[in-house]
Order: C-alpha cells, then structure tokens, then sequence
C-alpha cells in the first residue's frame, strides 16, 4: 500500500476533479441522447415551397452527386425551386446545364470570378420564392426523402432553421476519422445545442429577409447564422434520419487549409457576437453552454491524457508516490471512450468508434489551429476532393 503525505493526497484529488469535469459531462451527454427519441412530427398534406440552392466552385468531378440526388428527389416537383451558383473556372456550369436542362423551375447563375459562398447564397435567395431554403453542396450525395426530412421539422414558429444528418464518404484513413468526428459531433447535438454547418440544412425565408441573408464578411457564414438565430432567441432542430454523404478533404494538407478556414470563419462568428455570449446558446443556456463545450474539448483532453498515461506509469513504476498520476489521467480516457462509444452507438456506427485515438489529436490539432489563426488574414481555399 502507497502512503502519501497528505499534501500530495489533496493535490491528486484536486487535479483529479479538474480532469474528470469535462469528460463526465461529455459521458453524461452521451448516455442521454441514447435515450433521446426522435420527435414526433405530423407531416402535412399541403407541403410548403422551398427553393434549393446549390453553389459550386469547380466541382466538375464530385457535382453530378448532387445532379443525381435532387433529380430523384420525393418532392413535389410543382413546390420546389432549383438555384444553381457557379463561380467556375472548370467545366462544372456546363455539365450541370446540361443535368438540368430539362428540370422545371430553374435558374443557373454564373459568375466570371470567384465571390464568397455567401454573396452566392444571397444572390440566389434574392431571384427565389420558396418558403424554405435549402442548402446542399456541389459533392453531397442525397437520399430521396432528404428534404422531406428537413421541412416538416419547422412544425413551430421559433424554429428558424433544421439541420440535417451528415457523414464524410469512408474513402481512406483520414476520412473515416472525419466521419467519426461528424458521429461524434451530432451525437452531440440530439441532446444540446444544434447548429448548422452549411448543407443539407433548411432555413425560413422570412427570417433570413429580415435578418439580412447570409453575412458575406464571414469565411464560416453558417457559423454566424446559427449563432445569430439563438442570439435572436429562436430554434434550431437537428434531425438524425437519413441525410446526406459528402466528399471530404482526401489528404491531410487539404485538410489543414480547410480546418484553417474553418477556425477563423468561427473565430470571426464568435467575435461578432461577443458582447451577447451567453446568447449565443439555446435555453437553459448554462446546460448548453457546458455540454457545448465538452464536445469540442473532450476530444483535444482525451489526446493529452493519451498522450500523457505511459509517461506516468513509467514516473509511476520508478517512483511509487506517483503511482496515482497513471489513474488520475486514465479516468478522462476512460470516460471519454465511453462517452464517444454511446454517441456512435445511438447513430448506428459503433465500429467507427475504433477510430477515436487518431481523432482526438486531429481535433487537438484543430483547436491549437483555432488560437493560431486567431485576428490573422485568411483567404479561401479550394479544398482539393
């Protein structure tokens, strides 16, 4: 048996306390939304228009995915809207001139240099009438009923937008990681704080004509939306049912200028909207606030106790008095583990689970990424597919 001086006892449990409170908020988050039954919904006989807008920039090797999911659509055709935004320098305009040459309610827009997504999305939003928008991107692989999924979720009037589920196609090693992260990341969202990450989501019109459209200032417009819809003290609903698969960066440099962009776009939404922190989360905003926050922290706390646990169990075996390092680092993991498990096992992908150790220095990675750029200059990039 191991005596510690009673200082070092009092350490051990303070510092075994500060590593256990975001892991047990990320397993109690986990273990809840297995008990976090879709919400029922009647569907309605007379379904609303909407208008589906697609902007692309090169995809001329990744957009007939798109082409082919909205063509075979479960929808409507007399209540739906198609807006095509190209800024292309490729072949892409011309393939999807020709897919959609022979659809109804149409409108392609081509511009001859390279606008942000936003400007697009407002452009688009601008020439259409639908009561909802959709947004999907040039390489999202859609089921039928996907925006069947989407609409009959706005069933009351403080919701103002519906994210749909998503996954990263399993090409390769570093996209089976990315869809981990994505499983991970929704499961999150059945239980607390959803958000919208730019496709396969749905917002009101009247909401986005009177709060402005998309912010063309930001390099993560979505990011600012979401915040700026709970600030405005409105809803967002995630919906785990079917939704769309998409093509993801297919080497890790590619993936480093994209998670650059994507840090600073977060970093430009959350500088906006400063002042109003705390608003920038549903109600009860401290749940949220918290179990937010130990879906982007958990994974990062989880890489350094990994990376941390031989170094103490080598101290540990040298030096018996630090023996308890080993288990204090081991609880996080444990717990985290667990927590990432259930998340993957209410999606219905509990082998991806098995990819939890890479991802967690991936996202420890990204976060470092976020501070770096933070206040720098970043300019959009083609993430290569």
């Amino acid at each position: 048996m191991i005596s510690l001086p009673l200082a070092l006892i009092v350490v051990y449990i303070f510092l075994g306390i500060i590593l256990l409170i975001i892991p047990l908020i990320y397993f109690f988050t986990a273990l809840i939304s297995l008990f976090k039954k879709r919400r029922k919904v009647i569907e309605k006989k007379d379904l609303p228009t909407v208008t589906v807008i697609v902007p692309s920039y090169n995809e001329e090797k990744s957009v007939k995915r798109v082409l082919k999911g909205l063509r075979d659509l479960n929808y409507p055709r007399n209540k739906i809207e198609f807006v095509f935004v190209d800024d292309s320098t490729d072949s892409t305009f011309k393939i999807i001139e020709e897919a959609t040459k022979d659809w109804e309610n149409v409108k392609r827009i081509k511009h001859e240099k390279r606008f942000t997504k936003a400007y697009g999305l407002n452009e688009a939003l601008s020439i259409s009438k639908g009561e909802f928008v959709v947004v999907y991107d040039a390489d999202c692989s859609m089921g039928s009923d996907s925006i069947m999924n989407l609409v009959k979720y706005f069933d009351n009037s403080e919701v103002m937008a519906v994210q749909g589920r998503y996954e990263a196609e399993r090409r390769n090693f570093l996209g089976r990681v990315i869809d981990l992260e994505y499983t991970l990341w929704q499961g999150g969202q059945l239980v607390a704080t959803p958000a919208l990450i730019g496709y396969n989501c749905a917002v009101r019109r009247s909401y986005l004509e009177k709060t402005g459209g998309w912010d063309p200032e930001m390099l993560a417009e979505d990011h600012e939306l979401w915040y700026r819809i709970y600030v405005n003290d409105y809803r967002i609903v995630y919906t785990d049912e079917l939704g769309v698969r998409v093509l993801e960066s297919s080497s890790f440099r590619d993936f480093v200028r994209q998670r650059r962009r994507w840090s600073r776009g977060s970093d430009q939404a959350t500088a906006k909207y400063s002042h109003m922190r705390l608003k920038m989360f549903p109600k009860p905003r401290i749940p949220n606030l918290l179990s937010f926050s130990s879906r982007y922290i958990a994974p990062s706390l989880n890489a350094v106790c990994l990376s941390l646990l031989p170094i103490s169990l080598a101290l540990g075996i040298l030096y018996s008095e630090l023996l308890p390092l080993f288990f204090i680092l081991l609880a996080p993991i444990v717990f985290i583990s667990l927590g990432a498990l259930l998340f993957c096992s209410r999606l219905g992908k509990p082998g991806a689970w098995l990819y939890l150790a890479p991802l967690s220095f991936l996202v420890l990675y990204q976060n470092i990424l976020f501070f770096r750029v933070r206040k720098k200059e970043v300019e959009w990039e083609k993430t290569q597919k």
